[in-house]
């Protein structure tokens, strides 16, 4: 097998390169919205960067989250609300770096927070939160925003939890009662979609750390952006594709990854989230999505009901031996599913008897999601 990677791990999306090509202004707006906490005159400060996927946000953060590393005496913690899906793990999250000793059992939520957040002060502690992927926060846990943005109240003290929260639209705060909306500071980093320029230079930048010198044509960079305007020229998609690529251009014994190898990757690279996202899902939304790839691979329909896939999800449950969630439970996953572009969901028309929920699968064939999910499921 041919080689073609120098260092794999630079494709990867948790990788954070020395330089951020087209966001360093946002960086420098980012720094300049800290300044007065990390100058000591003020105590904490709360900002949202909003934008859609692939434009930076993770990274802009991360990258801060580094820079405040190096240079300033802050206890950073970065969490994914997402993966975490629940207030009580970002708190213990946060009671892991504060009071590693403390037990997490026989407490609430409120509870956890007050005892670390005394802590903290008593540690002389400032905190910078990074709270990634927090649109469900807002939607659905209002009162443990409420929570996170009066440590001073709650307290008597100076508020020493800044923090930094992560979303895809703006139109999120809108849903804030007027207490919670007026505790918030309401510093708005926007970012845009990148251009096709500017995505070129991204990728050209990935390719010199990621391959081996040579084997990555300019016009395999092109079609990578290329394929990407059709998804708002989305980063993430397009690093990826050109891991797949990579290792498509391997997988043949290719010295050369090449324009078709990029093409041939589009059909197994999801545009609107990672593989590493499927991974990250509950154990019961991937049952859920694993019974919609096997629901719609052996009949030739584009949607399946509701009702049709929650049998069939109660049925892979009985394959393995668990509980299924109840009815109510089950529809929430359906819509967490929907909002974060897994699975489409409208109202039936004709060839379904009354009126139903219908679902399917927008961005990509449910053979690839099969085969993943399949290992995801049945894994030991």
């Amino acid at each position: 097998m041919k080689k073609v990677f120098k260092d794999i791990s630079k494709l990867s999306p948790s990788y954070i390169p020395q330089r951020i090509p087209h966001r360093e202004v946002e960086f420098k707006k980012l720094v300049d919205l800290f300044k007065p906490v990390i100058t000591g005159n003020e105590a904490y400060n709360h900002v949202f960067i909003i934008g859609e996927p692939g434009v930076g946000k993770t990274l802009l953060a991360k990258y801060f989250e580094r820079y405040i590393r190096n240079n300033h005496n802050f206890l950073v913690i970065y969490t994914n609300y997402r993966v975490e899906k629940r207030p009580g793990n970002i708190v213990r999250a946060i009671v892991s770096y504060i009071i590693p000793s403390m037990p997490l059992r026989g407490y609430s939520i409120e509870e956890m927070f007050i005892a670390v957040m005394k802590e903290a002060v008593n540690k002389n502690l400032r905190v910078l939160l990074i709270l990634d992927d927090a649109d469900t926060l807002f939607r659905k846990e209002k009162e443990f925003i409420y929570l996170l943005s009066r440590v001073d109240e709650i307290l008597g003290t100076q508020n020493i939890l800044s923090i930094i929260f992560i979303l895809h639209s703006e139109h999120m705060l809108l849903a804030l009662d007027a207490w919670t909306a007026g505790a918030l500071r309401k510093n708005l980093l926007r970012l845009k979609e990148y251009s096709y320029d500017e995505l070129i230079d991204i990728l050209r930048e990935r390719v010199a750390e990621a391959f081996v010198e040579g084997v990555v044509l300019d016009e395999t960079i092109q079609v990578c952006a290329d394929i990407s305007s059709t998804y708002n020229y989305n980063a993430r998609y397009a690093i990826e594709l050109l891991l797949k690529g990579g290792k498509l251009a391997e997988q043949f014994g290719s010295e050369i990854v090449k324009p078709e190898h990029i093409r041939l990757a589009r059909d197994q690279v999801p545009p609107s989230f990672s593989t590493e996202d499927i991974k990250h899902l509950s154990q019961h939304e991937k049952l859920i999505l694993y019974g919609l790839s096997r629901l719609l691979l052996s009949s030739s329909k584009a949607f399946v009901s509701t009702g049709e896939l929650e049998e069939e999800y109660k049925e892979i449950c009985k394959e393995l031996g668990l509980q299924p969630i109840s009815h109510t439970w089950f529809w929430n996953e359906i819509k967490n599913l929907s909002y974060f572009g897994f699975v489409s969901r409208r109202e039936s028309g004709k060839g379904y008897r009354g009126r139903t929920t219908i679902v399917g699968l927008p961005s990509f064939s449910a053979r690839f999601l099969e085969e993943i999910l399949r290992k995801e499921v049945y894994k030991k």
